[in-house]
């Protein structure tokens, strides 16, 4: 080997060595690196997991912490598993922020200094919950202030430790929500990946940002908008920690297909940022709005192609603080635009405007400003020109310049929407609208308006379809126009089926209704219609359209309404002003009546509703109604509270019900009332309500009612009264009046509640009248409504009358009953199944007209207990030229045994005049015919009823002590049956001088004991007994000298029956109680009509 290899050879060696040596060095210095950093792993968690938790209000939690040498290589890496950051140090409930996995970088050199700062960053599958309550509190924010037991401020050595200088951090699947509870909406992102990198120290931090996310934004009114947007940031920001003041050098932002960029600077003031920003879109075309677009949008706009070149830039400038803004500038437009519907071959074309917002020198609403110039589109053959500017936007004043001609089918065939598709006509509208004059923009584009008139609208032959209605709105056309500030509607008319309409109207002050509150406005609407068919109107609901058939013909409907700007803005909850109704006039189809020269003015104030002059005629009818409701705006609230008063005044000259009822109605009407006809009519009541939730009670005052009655021959008079109902209780004060001759005066209290304190007094009916007439009142037609009138159901158990021919050309009425079948009575409405409560009844009547009995002085006084008792106290009155006095009882304690026990006194009565007719399903029974007198007397009767209070004659029993006084027998059955022993006698007219017995009745039979009876035949003794089947079993004892004259005359002959006088008056033979007087004893059996006489005696008599 030469001596320059050996030489080589040894510097080749010594390199190797250096190298083996640095090598080794090097590697001893990673190994005790790494070594340290297992040992003061822990350490280094512990202490940066303390030193947080003692600076946050929250806690930090991990599970568990390892070495990675290899994952941020050349630095070592911890790795932090399971990280959680709570709300509060226990550590319960929902973490604010997690992560599945956390790697912090350190560098060898600084680990050898035992100085650990953090070089990078690495996480990956995590979540952060943003929460920002009601009260604007984030829960961030919350979480990591100060908390009150952990002020103790770290040790110098400590914190200098433990330093952060990232060069880089990377997060990867990272889940960020924030809810906003103040308005409801909600963020999520998805973050896929986020590089950023930054340096901090005590002066300044510098920051880098890139990363792709995907955004959504819900809000409780809009779940669609903003949805699965992929945003890219792009930022580099510096921040000054001395002058707090914050570079964005590069700012980067890339919505979907969009760019913009964001540059500028923000300074921290005290509590405000000082910004200066400006933003500028990158690329000009029409990705911008295409980004902004909702997916299901984005989806039906499948068939169009669009382009244009959009621009769009601003600037932010000025302090930013609570209650200030900076200044806002934007610049945007659009230019050169189409829109093409491939599908339907339509396109709109030359699309495009000038934008420009500000919010103006005082940075807020009331100085913004938004202008729209030189707008115009080419849609098809029509036009759109125009310029829109706004200013001020908490009172909004507008200049609006447009030219505009419309073909609605292409509109239709070009938004291709199925409900559009099928509507024509043509739109024109011209608008020179001026309410800014220091506005000079360009109209050389515009049509030229006529002197005065501000804008013109005009729509020509206009058809188009609702959905789901099946008749297509049709040849609809309108033309209205704006004069300095009125807007005159002049003609509309559509068509929709077999309807027409026809409208005008006008608003009188535009601009008032834009800004001025206080201006008053008069708005007015005309509406007429030949034909309006109700089934067309309601054609979308099938089953109503059926139910619903009538049709208006010559409908006209003229209303006005004169208020406020303010009120017409926020009615309370109507309103204040006058409404006027000018006219009012239909005729129905089905609903056989014309409304004409109807009309009406109301005036509203704070809480009155006041009606003046209802004026009009339904068919030959009038009205005229005036009416009030104080505090009407009860009546709009969901839960009422308070008191209101509904009071009205309504008179009529001529009121007839066929002019008012229809085809149902009629039904509820009898017959004789549908053809009434009432004149001067007169109806004044108010109604005093009150509602606390729920109704309390109500106050009614009766004024007056009055009118005629022509048909019914009927007047009614000043009735007037009050009628109060709350808490259970109805009462009637002081309703008094007359109707026809009869006068009433009526107090009513009624409780049915179950409050012991109310309970205590009694309830109580007082009535009082000096005549009631009640043949006027009975002559009235009552009859059933027509949709529940039927035949009334046979009562086989009722006596049933018959007419009984006793002699030629005498048709006297008796009663003859059948077998009784209680069925139908026993399943009656029991009353006495229902509660009763304590309820008195007194009566004054000073004179009662009743058929023609002479009743008058009538005094009663009547108790019901809740036990079921009704008691008779006190039923006096003169009647018949004498009087008449009831007091009993009517027991229905048991339900299902009722019971009536009275008592009954007659003084002197005269029974001719008592001639009372019952009307007994349709027919008269005259009760007693037969016999005339005065009667005097007491009757005493148990009698049982059915639930519907018809007596059940087997069951009751009855003693009447009576007396005839001057009396007469007119055709009665047993004298009848003895014509042929009396042809000298009048034996239809028996006269007798007093006739006094207790008779009794039981099981239906009425049983009379022997008594004597001086006659006009002559003296007499006559006993027996009758049932209500008028079967009869009568004895007589007769003299024998007056009987062996009579039969000498009929074996013998002598005069005929025809030389008896049947008006002749025979005089009353008196009985000789000293003589001794032998008699024949005859039996009378059968009935009336079948009789046979013979001889026998009546063997209940005492010998």
């Amino acid at each position: 080997m030469s001596r320059p290899e050996k030489k080589k050879r040894s510097i080749a060696k010594r390199i190797l060595r250096a190298l083996m040596i640095t090598a080794g060095s090097f590697l001893l210095l990673v190994i005790i690196a790494v070594v340290l950093l297992f040992t003061q792993q822990q350490r280094i968690t512990n202490m940066a997991v303390e030193e947080l938790n003692k600076q946050f209000k929250g806690a930090f939690a991990i599970k568990k912490s390892s070495i990675d040498l290899f994952r941020n290589w050349p630095n070592v890496s911890i790795a932090l598993h399971e990280l959680r950051f709570f709300p509060d140090k226990s550590q319960t409930g929902t973490p604010i922020y997690e992560a599945e996995k956390l790697y912090v970088g350190f560098s060898l050199p600084d680990i050898f200094r035992q100085q650990y700062n953090v070089r990078r960053i690495f996480l990956k599958g995590g979540k952060l919950n943003l929460v920002r309550e009601k009260n604007g509190q984030f829960n961030l924010m919350e979480a990591k202030n100060l908390g009150s037991d952990t002020t103790t401020s770290s040790e110098p050595d400590t914190a200098a430790a433990l330093q952060i200088d990232l060069k880089k951090a990377v997060l990867k699947d990272l889940n960020i929500s924030f809810l906003d509870k103040t308005d409801g909406r909600y963020y999520n992102a998805i973050v896929s990946k986020l590089t950023s990198s930054f340096k901090t120290d005590s002066a300044a931090v510098e920051v880098s940002l890139e990363t792709n996310l995907e955004l959504d934004l819900t809000s409780p009114t809009d779940t669609t908008f903003f949805r699965h947007k992929k945003i890219a940031l792009d930022f580099l920001a510096s921040y000054d920690k001395k002058k707090k003041f914050l570079q964005l050098s590069e700012g980067g932002i890339k919505l979907e297909e969009a760019e913009l960029s964001l540059t500028g600077t923000a300074a921290a003031l005290n509590k405000a940022l000082d910004l200066d920003l400006a933003v500028k879109g990158n690329k000009p075309n029409m990705e911008f709005v295409s980004a902004l677009i909702p997916d299901n949008i984005k989806e039906i706009l499948k068939p169009f192609k669009y382009d244009g070149r959009l621009y769009f830039d601003g600037k932010i400038k000025g302090i930013l603080a609570k209650g200030q803004l900076p200044l806002i500038e934007l610049n945007f437009g659009l230019e050169d635009a189409w829109f093409h519907n491939t599908n339907a071959d339509k396109k709109v074309d030359k699309f495009g405007f000038a934008g420009f917002y500000t919010n103006g020198k005082e940075h807020n609403l009331k100085t913004s400003e938004l202008r729209m110039t030189n707008v115009s589109a080419r849609p098809g053959k029509g036009l759109f020109d125009g310029n829109f500017v706004v200013r001020d936007f908490t009172d909004p004043h507008v200049m609006m310049q447009l030219k505009s001609m419309l073909e609605l089918q292409f509109v239709g065939e070009f938004l291709g929407i199925p409900d559009l598709k099928h509507i024509t006509g043509t739109v024109k509208l011209d608008m020179n609208f001026k309410e800014l004059t220091d506005l000079n923009l360009p109209e050389k584009a515009l049509h030229k308006l006529k002197e005065g008139v501000q804008s013109e609208l005009t729509v020509t032959d206009l058809s188009f379809r609702i959905p789901n209605y099946p008749h297509p709105v049709r040849d609809m056309n309108l033309h209205a126009e704006m004069r300095n500030g009125k807007i005159i509607l002049d003609t509309l008319r559509l068509k929709v089926g077999n309807s027409d309409l026809r409208a005008n109207g006008m608003l009188s002050d535009l601009l008032a209704v834009l800004h001025e509150n206080e201006k008053p406005v008069t708005l007015a609407l005309n509406l007429h219609s030949n034909k309006i068919a109700l089934k067309d109107l309601f054609a979308h609901d099938t089953a109503k359209a059926n139910r619903v058939q009538e049709e208006i013909n010559g409908f006209g409907l003229g209303i006005q309404l004169a208020t406020t700007v303010k009120e017409l803005r926020n009615p309370a909850p109507l309103p204040k002003g006058q409404f006027e109704l000018k006219e009012l006039k239909a005729s129905f189809k089905k609903y056989p009546h014309v409304f004409h020269h109807l009309g009406a003015t109301v005036s509203i104030n704070d809480t009155a509703l006041l009606l003046r002059n209802f004026t009009g005629m339904i068919d030959s009818s009038d009205l005229q109604l005036k009416g009030r409701v104080v505090n009407y705006p009860i009546w709009f609230q969901s839960v009422k509270k308070g008191k209101t008063q509904v009071a009205f005044d309504f008179k009529s000259s001529r009121l007839a019900l066929k002019d008012l009822l229809g085809p149902v109605s009629k039904t509820w009407v009898s017959q004789s009332y549908q053809e009434e006809q009432g004149s001067n009519i007169w109806l004044r009541a108010k109604a005093d309500l009150r509602y606390d939730s729920v109704f309390k009670f109500a106050k009614v005052k009766i004024a007056n009612v009055s009118g005629s009655l022509k048909n019914h021959k009927l007047k009614l008079d000043s009735i007037s009264g009050g009628l109060l109902y709350g808490n259970k209780i109805l009462k009637l004060d002081t309703l008094k009046g007359k109707i026809g001759r009869t006068d009433f005066d009526l107090n009513l209290r009624y409780y049915t509640g179950d409050n012991p304190e109310f309970k205590k007094k009694t309830n109580y009916l007082h009535f009082k009248s000096r005549l009631l007439d009640a043949n006027e009142l009975m002559s009235l037609d009552f009859e059933s409504m027509a949709a529940f009138r039927a035949a009334p159901a046979a009562v086989p158990d009722a006596p049933v009358i018959t007419n009984a021919v006793l002699q030629p050309g005498n048709q006297t009425q008796v009663v003859r009953a059948g077998n009784p079948d209680t069925s139908n009575h026993a399943k009656a409405f029991n009353i006495f199944m229902i509660p009763f409560s304590d309820f008195e009844v007194k009566a004054e009547v000073g004179r009662l007209r009743y058929k023609r009995l002479g009743i008058s002085k009538i005094t009663a006084q009547l108790r019901m207990q809740e036990d079921h008792m009704i008691h008779i106290d006190t039923l006096g009155m003169n009647v018949a030229d004498g009087s008449m006095g009831i007091r009993g009882y009517l027991n229905g304690v048991d339900p299902n045994k009722i019971f009536f026990r009275s008592r009954i006194t007659v003084n002197d009565v005269d029974l001719e005049k008592m001639m009372i007719r019952l009307d007994h399903f349709g027919q008269d029974m005259v009760i007693n015919k037969n016999i005339k007198g005065r009667l005097t007397g007491k009757i005493r009767s148990h009698v049982q009823v059915h639930p519907d209070l018809v007596p059940l004659i087997n069951d009751s029993k009855a003693e009447l002590d009576v007396e005839i006084r001057d009396g007469t027998l007119v055709d009665f059955a047993p004298m009848q049956a003895m014509s042929g022993y009396f042809k000298d006698k009048n034996l239809r007219m028996v006269r007798f001088d007093t006739l006094k017995n207790v008779l009794t009745f039981t099981n239906g039979t009425l049983d009379i004991p022997s008594m004597n009876i001086n006659s006009s035949l002559g003296f007499m003794e006559i006993s027996g007994k009758q049932s209500l089947d008028m079967k009869m079993e009568y004895y007589m004892r007769i003299p024998l000298k007056m009987v062996t004259q009579v039969g000498f005359r009929a074996l013998f002959g002598g005069k005929k029956q025809e030389e008896v006088d049947l008006d002749q008056v025979d005089d009353i033979e008196f009985r000789d109680k000293d003589k001794r007087v032998r008699f024949m004893n005859i039996k009378i059996t059968g009935t009336p009509d079948d009789y046979k006489i013979g001889l026998g005696k009546d063997k209940r008599k005492k010998k």
